[in-house]
């Protein structure tokens, strides 16, 4: 039977809007490779792997070692849970996409819906976005304002914290409620394949998350973009900063140590906070970097679409580019853990003693009071 009679016989499609992809370059756009999809879902899947049991496991760290409990490590625990909630709820719309041999939001939107489909994701996103930012303004206070940050009392910064925490995630739940109008509606129709080989089994019919409106389309991807390159500016702002005042303060040191030389708890206590710097720096450009071609991308589709082109030429152009950076932005929310044993003896020593098995636990219980006391006394001697 002829596919134009079955699509006009078909219930299914009586009401809908028709797609005509008889031309198989037309047609080509909306299948997705076998080749392709097997890599993807391996490369996701091994990054799933690598990033839920490495976030499970730093949460664990700061829960169990005394010294891991300050405020730096608050933002990066509530970093830890919105990677966590990104990698689990991603890999459900990536494994709905990936397992059907043709691009639709259909499968996942049938599943959760347009806004359930996207609105984790990009909750997480704004709330990573506030993170990394807070880790970066609360090294920027105790390297570059001192005596402001070590005048305020603990219990103070800690509420204040929290607080802060709490804010960012209901800014993250507003921001990406408005950005939900770029996919709010499901729009479905019926496509009309070619007589090939390759399109005689695929369902005819097809949906996709979009804009509730064109100003809905501008508005989300602007929201996306615009909350981004303003804390990718102000953080490069503040890292400069933390740098310039930190290598500041290296040649002052070297220049008293001539004429005093300073104790061995100053100098770990200094070590200790120079190293922590540097990893939450490394993290921040690891976030920034592995996020700016998503950003580029978004950024692209909405120069072309106030230029007037056809979001469907617009897509045939840069789909292969958003697979990638689809993979970089999954990477970016499983690597914190890696960066910070790679780049931390501080939080490696940490680690180590979280998951240390030791034969006597009242030995283990002084071994940590121990350490919170001599961490404490290298932090109060860092922020000097």
């Amino acid at each position: 039977m002829d596919q134009d009679f079955e699509v006009n016989k078909s219930s299914e499609c009586s009401r809908l809007p028709l797609m005509n992809l008889t031309l198989e370059e037309d047609a080509s756009i909306y299948l997705l490779d076998n080749g392709i999809s097997t890599t993807m879902l391996t490369i996701l899947f091994t990054i799933l792997a690598v990033g839920i049991p490495g976030n499970l496991a730093f949460l664990f760290v700061v829960a169990r070692v005394p010294y891991m409990r300050t405020i730096t490590n608050v933002y990066l625990a509530t970093l830890a849970v919105a990677d966590l909630m990104f990698l689990i709820s991603s890999i459900v719309q990536y494994n709905f996409y990936f397992t059907h041999p043709f691009r639709s939001h259909l499968a996942t939107a049938s599943f959760v819906g347009c806004v359930g489909a996207f609105f984790p994701q990009y909750v997480t996103y704004f709330a990573s976005i506030s993170m990394v930012s807070l880790v970066t303004h609360e090294r920027y206070n105790a390297i570059c304002k001192p005596f402001l940050y070590h005048g305020q009392q603990g219990g103070t910064r800690l509420k204040q914290s929290l607080k802060l925490v709490v804010g960012s995630w209901l800014v993250a739940v507003g921001l990406a409620g408005l950005v939900m109008v770029r996919y709010a509606k499901l729009f479905k129709t019926c496509a009309i394949w070619p007589d090939d080989e390759p399109y005689y089994d695929l369902p005819v019919q097809l949906g996709y998350c979009v804009a509730v409106s064109h100003w809905g389309l501008i508005v989300g991807y602007v929201l996306e973009s615009i909350v981004f390159i303003v804390a990718m500016i102000t953080n490069a702002i503040m890292c400069t900063l933390i740098i310039i005042n930190l290598n500041t303060r290296v040649r002052r040191k070297r220049e008293q140590n001539l004429h005093t030389p300073s104790s061995v708890d100053t100098q770990q206590a200094l070590h200790i906070r120079n190293q922590v710097t540097r990893m939450l720096i490394a993290n921040g450009a690891v976030f920034f970097l592995c996020q700016t071609p998503f950003i580029a991308l978004s950024l692209g589709f909405l120069v072309e679409n106030l230029l007037g082109v056809p979001p469907d030429v617009t897509y045939r152009k840069l789909v292969f580019a958003l697979t990638v950076c689809h993979v970089f932005v999954f990477l970016n929310s499983a690597v914190n853990p890696i960066i910070y044993n790679v780049t931390s003896r501080h939080y490696r020593q940490a680690f180590v003693e979280a998951f240390s098995r030791s034969n006597n636990k009242n030995d283990h219980k002084i071994d940590c009071n121990q350490n919170a006391v001599k961490q404490s006394h290298y932090v109060a001697l860092a922020v000097r």
